[in-house]
């Protein structure tokens, strides 16, 4: 359910845009732990009042379960009904008042997400600022998102992300640079399955080949699940990878045959040729049992993937490896020192919008320290030349990107 709306929650009045660093201090000092969402919505709407300064509209998405407060999307519309998405979020893993307020050392600031994700959105909303200032109406609309709870996962939105990543031309991502400032080029993607093996119990002293060992089955499926993990490896690289998680069955009892195993599998892939032919591996040995009994019957199996992350690598195409070549160039030139793109471990927000083709990009918030600490910080010399790079970014993006048909994942 979407409420379409010009107005914020918790305001109906605008007033004079703060600078940059005095709005990460007032954003840091409304604190927003995701463990309190009447808080995050407080904090939403502080941002959000800037984005209508901008003229952003508000569509308020809400969580049917009503699990967590709402989902932050604002719009600027273009000339082509297709848009450039910026992704971040305003909850945080600490509270104010286990870091304390927002405080100024040297060069370094710091809060309660300082530098995840408050820092993220204060280049966000710089980089709007220097790209909207000509007040020109661009070609691609953009697109904001913020998530009311991104630190658990912002799982009430997966299917949302993935509709908007629809109509996207490029997906931008505002989570912290790394350690040492890069962006990040590629995220791998990960299928988790649940899968449940049923056999037939009998006494182990007693059975004359009416039993199927469920555990067995077990042991000969995740046998098979290795090597085709060292397979494709072989033919991929080594970001494939395979994991069981869990693993659980039988009567706790020695002697009767185990009649029912349960496991939890994690699969990973940097890209999508790498998804598909892993799942196609993985659903291959789990519909070709192999244990059966004396009247020819086989285990049972039935599984289900509970979680569809997707990956993005900008490896694969081209034409986006020069935008972010270009991207790096400029950050390197304003800081003076090299930036790379580079790959980082983990999910977020922008994996669930992305899809073959879209260029998707992450790492463009600022550069700190300490994320989820008490140390947590965010060096305020990186916030403006991460929004200048961004806003040129943007640009690049409106003048260059291929307006296609919608793609579907």
């Amino acid at each position: 359910m979407s409420s379409e709306t010009n107005q914020v929650h918790g305001s109906d009045s605008a007033s004079e845009r703060v600078d940059t660093r005095k709005f990460l201090e007032r954003l840091v000092n409304v604190p927003s732990p995701v463990s309190d969402q009447n808080a995050v919505r407080a904090a939403q709407a502080v941002f959000a009042m800037e984005l209508q300064k901008l003229g952003f509209r508000f569509a308020w998405r809400r969580d049917p379960a009503a699990k967590t407060d709402d989902l932050l999307v604002a719009e600027l519309p273009g000339h082509e009904a297709r848009w450039i998405t910026l992704v971040s979020h305003v909850d945080t893993v600490l509270d104010v008042k286990d870091t304390g307020r927002f405080r100024l050392e040297g060069d370094f600031a710091y809060g309660s997400g300082v530098l995840d994700n408050k820092g993220g959105l204060c280049v966000m909303l710089k980089a709007l600022d220097y790209a909207l200032a000509p007040s020109t109406k661009r070609r691609f609309g953009i697109r904001v998102v913020s998530s009311p709870d991104e630190e658990a996962g912002s799982a009430a939105w997966h299917k949302i992300f993935a509709d908007l990543g629809r109509d996207s031309v490029a997906v931008l991502g505002f989570e912290p640079a790394l350690d040492e400032g890069h962006v990040i080029s590629s995220r791998r993607g990960n299928r988790w399955y649940d899968i449940e093996l049923r056999g037939i119990e009998a006494h182990a002293g007693r059975c004359r080949g009416e039993e199927i060992n469920a555990a067995h089955e077990a042991a000969d499926m995740i046998t098979r699940l290795i090597a085709l993990r060292d397979e494709l490896r072989t033919r991929f690289g080594d970001g494939v990878n395979l994991h069981v998680g869990h693993l659980a069955g039988g009567r706790d009892r020695h002697n009767i045959v185990c009649g029912r195993m349960t496991i939890k599998l994690d699969t990973r892939f940097t890209n999508f040729q790498e998804r598909e032919a892993l799942h196609a591996g993985v659903e291959k040995i789990l519909k070709t049992p192999r244990f059966s009994n004396r009247e020819g019957r086989f285990t049972e199996v039935e599984f289900k993937v509970v979680d569809d992350c997707p990956p993005f690598d900008l490896s694969q195409v081209q034409e986006h490896q020069a935008w972010v070549d270009q991207l790096c160039s400029r950050i390197s030139a304003i800081e003076g020192r090299p930036i790379e793109a580079r790959k980082a471990g983990g999910a977020g927000d922008v994996n669930h919008m992305s899809r073959e083709s879209l260029f998707v990009i992450d790492g463009l918030g600022p550069v700190g320290q300490g994320m989820h600490t008490l140390g947590e910080s965010v060096r305020i010399s990186s916030l403006d030349p991460r929004a200048r790079a961004v806003a040129e970014l943007l640009d690049l993006i409106d003048q260059n990107a291929k307006a296609t048909s919608s793609a579907h994942i």
